[in-house]
């Protein structure tokens, strides 16, 4: 895995997320627990090809979720953050859509825990479109149009709002994937 696109999928792993939910102490002392795991399996799994490595965090989120999280909400975030993990990888292992689709229909199917987190799995989608021309893009255009949507919900003077869509900007830049248009237009 690249360092780059872990650098998108950093952005919860060890630290607050713009999440408008209020934790309890045990529960923070639970996530940082959570992210500890999360990167030690990382790291462990370094030269891993994808199959041992999806294997590994599927082993990871069945501990985590019978020995170190208690609430509903907590359950359902680490069911997310192992989501997201497994589909960075399958992109940084450049896994072919069957493989690739699989783990995005999976964090379809949980939800986003915030704007940062649509944004992270939004940009690689598009990006391994980019790399797999053959594939229909038109998905991945209107999840880049969701995000878009939902950045701008952020209020105004929020600094990390003008960030995400300055990113959002170049990346479509970067692959053609202007807003609202489709691969015929």
């Amino acid at each position: 895995m690249h360092a780059e696109q872990w650098c998108l999928a950093g952005q919860t792993l060890g630290r607050k997320t713009l999440s408008m939910r209020k934790v309890s102490n045990s529960s923070e002392r639970r996530f940082a627990e959570v992210a500890r795991a999360l990167e030690q399996t990382l790291v462990a799994s370094f030269d891993d090809s994808f199959e041992t490595l999806e294997s590994r965090f599927t082993a990871l989120e069945r501990h985590l979720l019978r020995s170190v999280v208690t609430t509903a909400y907590e359950r359902q975030e680490v069911r997310r953050r192992i989501a997201e993990a497994i589909f960075t990888e399958a992109y940084g292992h450049d896994c072919p859509w069957p493989v690739f689709g699989r783990t995005l229909r999976r964090i379809h199917r949980l939800g986003y825990s915030n704007v940062e987190r649509r944004y992270h799995i939004a940009c690689l989608y598009a990006r391994w479109c980019q790399r797999h021309p053959q594939h229909d893009n038109r998905e991945a255009r209107r999840l880049l149009d969701e995000t878009e949507r939902s950045i701008r919900h952020l209020p105004h003077t929020n600094s990390l709002r003008q960030w995400l869509l300055s990113a959002l900007s170049e990346l479509r830049i970067q692959t053609g994937f202007q807003a609202g248009t489709t691969p015929d237009q």
